[in-house]
């Protein structure tokens, strides 16, 4: 879910403030605001951060505004694309149908599209729900140049493609999975996808600021902003429909609160379609969600992004807490979102532990010089199709990072297994099992990727015969 970025990102913008009552008495709030300011004022986050825990919301604020060129406020109705955050709707949504009896999510995906290609014969519902189909996806550049869209045009030229692997032996993220499962929900309940969604999730859990499809005439819609070094700058949103099923919704922070609580709750699915749903498959994907850790720190998450817009939608069992964070600021071409997974991270964090330190209160713990020195050496990426080297060195009392083309950074210490770069949306975190590999987490295209360190070369033994003469 989270990832690296080894690059800093700077901005300054206005702060706009939602009240929201504090019914926790512990420190919680507090420091949740502290973290959302910090990026605000340090990274140049914008948008609307929230927090429930234990059915209490306990913390919601706006940070910059809605629309920077009127001042508009972020309001507790400010609606935001969603992005990806809509796969667990439609995942929803033939789980629902599953309850009804009218599907299976082992069905063959060739009972609904009998004109797909053969090699679609052993693909299931499952396999699309879990990201395993094989199937490609489409040209997402016709978002923008041909929008708006219909999913049948996006998909047209994909149903006779050769698949990329054998369904079910690999993870691969695709749109197209999705918006497939979007038309297996219209052909199953006779429904327009959007209408089923209205009648079965939105309005049963009274998700009054949800719906679908998302387009710059939506009332009471964030416009979406690039960082630029004047400040934000406005760009003209896209008719997101064509994306039915992957990221056509738009939601407020208080609906994907209500959502969430509902969907673990169990006030909408039955408990064995809500297991289904969270139990992760290949890469800890589930349906439409995101499944890390275990017991105390499992967090069923998931991240959505389209043009300008970025959202972080976490829940955290073991502490009923819901964490929202919505950006309506994403540098040009979504490479980079300024503090939004930064500060998802540490709120996810704090939600585990509340004592938990925080990157962003800029405190450092003290690690011995032996543990630290036990961590230096040279690492490789374990994805082999597409290695990358990365360098930790020990110098003046700190552990250094460094890739093969940028400069040595000092590494901060928050306990003897977890380090993070100031003022970056970067952490690395050791494996406490296996010794000589760590991963990074927070935001980056290396998302989730873990390094091994490479062995040393040893030295010549002067008693073996590669010993130069006496």
């Amino acid at each position: 879910m989270r990832s690296l970025l080894i690059s800093l990102i700077l901005a300054s913008l206005g702060l706009s403030i939602v009240p929201a009552p504090a019914r926790s008495e512990s420190q919680m709030p507090t420091r949740i605001q502290r973290a959302a300011e910090f990026y605000h004022n340090h990274d140049g986050f914008m948008g609307v951060v929230a927090v429930q825990r234990d059915h209490h919301l306990i913390y919601e604020s706006g940070y910059g505004y809605a629309n920077v060129a009127s001042k508009t406020p972020f309001t507790q109705q400010t609606r935001f694309p969603i992005g990806s955050l809509s796969k667990q709707f439609t995942a929803a949504a033939i789980l629902l149908l599953q309850d009804d009896g009218k599907l299976k999510t082992n069905d063959p995906l060739r009972l609904y599209y009998q004109n797909a290609s053969a090699a679609w014969s052993t693909i299931t519902l499952r396999n699309l729900l879990t990201q395993t189909s094989g199937i490609p996806d489409f040209d997402f550049g016709r978002i923008h140049r041909d929008s708006p869209n219909q999913p049948e045009e996006l998909l047209k030229d994909i149903l006779n493609k050769p698949l990329g692997f054998q369904p079910g032996t690999k993870f691969e993220y695709t749109n197209t999975n999705y918006m497939l499962l979007s038309a297996v929900v219209e052909r199953v309940s006779g429904k327009p996808f959007c209408q089923f969604l209205h009648d079965r999730i939105f309005r049963p859990l009274q998700l009054e600021q949800t719906g679908c499809a998302w387009n710059p005439r939506v009332a009471h819609s964030a416009q979406g902003h690039h960082p630029s070094p004047q400040g934000p700058v406005a760009f003209e949103d896209n008719d997101l429909a064509g994306l039915a099923g992957a990221g056509s919704l738009y939601s407020s922070a208080d609906d994907l609160i209500r959502w969430t609580e509902a969907l673990h709750g169990g006030s909408l699915l039955s408990e064995a379609s809500l297991t289904e749903m969270t139990t992760p498959f290949l890469d800890g994907y589930g349906y439409g969600l995101s499944i890390d850790g275990e017991g105390a720190q499992l967090d069923i998450s998931h991240n959505g992004t389209v043009e300008g817009f970025f959202s972080c939608l976490d829940y955290l069992p073991a502490t009923h807490t819901t964490v929202v964070v919505l950006s309506n600021q994403v540098a040009e071409g979504n490479q980079s979102s300024p503090g939004t997974l930064a500060l998802d991270t540490e709120l996810v964090q704090l939600a585990i532990d509340e004592n938990m330190l925080l990157p962003s209160e800029g405190k450092e713990v003290q690690i011995a010089e032996k543990v630290l020195r036990g961590y230096t050496g040279r690492y490789l990426s374990v994805n082999p199709d597409n290695p990358i080297y990365i360098t930790l060195t020990f110098r003046d009392g700190k552990l250094f990072i460094q890739n093969d083309t940028g400069p040595a950074l000092p590494l901060r210490a928050e306990s003897a297994k977890r380090f993070y770069l100031s003022n970056q949306e970067t952490e690395i975190v050791f494996d406490a099992h296996i010794p000589g590999q760590f991963g990074f987490l927070n935001y980056s295209p290396i998302s989730g990727t873990v390094f091994n360190r490479i062995p040393e070369a040893k030295k010549p033994d002067a008693t073996n015969g590669n010993a130069a003469p006496k």
